[in-house]
């Protein structure tokens, strides 16, 4: 395996994501982003305000990436991950929301680059029967990031089972392998010294000017496969508020959350491996492979989310209280903190259910990256794909801590909402569950009649100053 052979690029972006979106993912699977329960009002506002900057950023990152290349856009994107968690761990002492709110602002932008260049690699680099292999070494490493940050906290605070939030050795700890990946952003080989098995390049393209590069993002707002699959987009960030504050934040003990998200973790590397296994596999054509994938990937959807409504009807927020300044707020007995050790019977449930919705999340998104790479073979579109996916992705991250903090959702937030509270959090569930499979249904006029045994380019011109010249294309 060379330096400049496409799988070793991938791993490198892979081992950035590790560190960087890893631990943050470590961190935010723990709920309400290591914070004690009663302070989820504050990660709401704060995933909002990401999830705005994010989706705009994602908007504009895919003309970014023809500019001025993935290397940039990892570095700065990595780097913003690093500022991000001390905004928590400044908060534990002076509790400013306002740098958290600012901080993550900053966060939504360096995200945005830091995933369209991450998918316009994963997507574009490789060849047409190895698009789930790349996806799902990719995911593994990410998500390693996942299980050994989930370790941090774990390890830090194991003999404090009273502790509901993250300690400041372990927020520093993620500030550490955040920086040193986003460093690590400079091993990566530009995009033109990175050359495909027969030895030709991944992509050969003469930049074009910023207003060509945005004005071919908003044409995809005119594809009706991309339309089709706003959807499975939208909801695909939509389902991490409820998974990660209604079933894990709000009714465990850190140490016992640190150990379900690092399981969540576990679980996406597993899934991401046989799904994406299952979505190459030779003995069948990509149009069967993709018809297949979308009923395996409704199957496992239906009986997690069974599960879910069993679980939902046991938890959820049951009335408030009246706080010292005479504000109605949520109840804090409405929550039973199930420790590991303590209460491992009511705990070992909830811990199973984690788990498969880390298994779905993998497919979930899995396969919206696998239909993306193959709509297309070349990296600047499918830079252009990843922008567009993270930027409908990141509208439904707006809306979501919305609906968990309203009457019908599992953090109520003060006042109104926490006086008129009603279905226990159920409402939030329903939610979630309808849009999700809403996207799977969006996803099937594309996977019927989009989806080719091989693909052939629409020749896309950003600009008139672009000139793409398409490697041959081989089934």
């Amino acid at each position: 395996m060379k330096y400049s052979d496409p799988i070793t690029q991938v791993i490198i972006v892979g081992f950035i994501c590790f560190c960087c979106p890893g631990m943050f993912n470590a961190l935010n699977g723990a709920g309400s982003y290591g914070l004690e329960p009663k302070d989820s009002d504050v990660g709401n506002k704060a995933s909002t305000a990401l999830s705005c900057m994010f989706a705009f950023s994602s908007l504009f990152a895919g003309a970014l990436f023809n500019i001025f290349g993935h290397r940039v856009l990892l570095i700065l994107g990595g780097l913003t991950y690093t500022l991000y968690v001390g905004s928590y761990l400044t908060y534990h002492f002076v509790q400013s929301l306002a740098f958290v709110v600012v901080s993550s602002c900053l966060l939504g932008i360096g995200a945005g680059w830091l995933w369209t260049a991450q998918g316009a690699v994963m997507m574009g680099y490789p060849e047409e029967g190895e698009k789930g292999r790349f996806f799902s070494i990719f995911w593994t490493i990410f998500n390693c990031g996942g299980v050994i940050g989930c370790i941090i906290p774990l390890a830090i605070q194991w003999n404090d089972p009273k502790a509901n939030g993250a300690s400041t050795a372990s927020y520093a700890a993620f500030m550490t392998l955040m920086t040193i990946g986003a460093l690590g952003s400079v091993a990566l080989l530009p995009t033109n010294k990175v050359f495909r098995k027969d030895g030709s390049p991944v992509v050969k393209v003469a930049y074009a000017n910023p207003t060509g590069e945005f004005l071919a993002v908003i044409k995809l707002f005119g594809d009706w496969r991309m339309l089709c699959l706003v959807p499975m987009f939208f909801s695909s960030n939509w389902f991490y508020t409820y998974q990660f504050n209604a079933v894990n934040a709000f009714n465990f003990s850190i140490r016992t959350r640190s150990l379900n998200s690092m399981f969540y973790w576990l679980a996406q590397i597993i899934g991401s491996i046989l799904y994406g296994s299952f979505l190459d596999k030779k003995e069948w054509t990509r149009t069967t492979r993709a018809r297949y994938g979308l009923f395996l990937l409704a199957g496992v959807l239906t009986a997690t989310y069974v599960g879910g409504f069993i679980y939902q009807s046991k938890i959820g927020p049951k009335g408030f209280v009246i706080d010292k300044t005479g504000e109605a707020i949520k109840d804090p007995d409405s929550w039973v903190i199930y420790d590991l050790v303590e209460n491992t019977s009511e705990w070992i449930g909830p811990f199973f259910l984690y788990f498969m919705y880390g298994i779905t999340d993998a497919m979930y998104q899995g396969f919206s990256y696998w239909v993306m790479g193959a709509l297309t073979n070349d990296t600047n579109t499918a830079a252009k794909y990843a922008g567009f996916y993270k930027f409908v992705q990141n509208l439904g991250g707006i809306l979501a801590p919305i609906v968990q903090t309203s009457t019908i959702g599992n953090g109520p937030s003060a006042g109104h909402n926490a006086r008129n509270v009603t279905g226990q959090g159920m409402g939030e569930l329903i939610v979630c569950v309808v849009l999700i499979f809403v996207g799977v249904l969006g996803a099937i006029p594309v996977v019927f009649k989009a989806i080719k045994d091989t693909t052939v380019e629409e020749g896309e011109v950003a600009s008139e100053k672009t000139e793409i010249a398409y490697d041959d294309v081989k089934a």
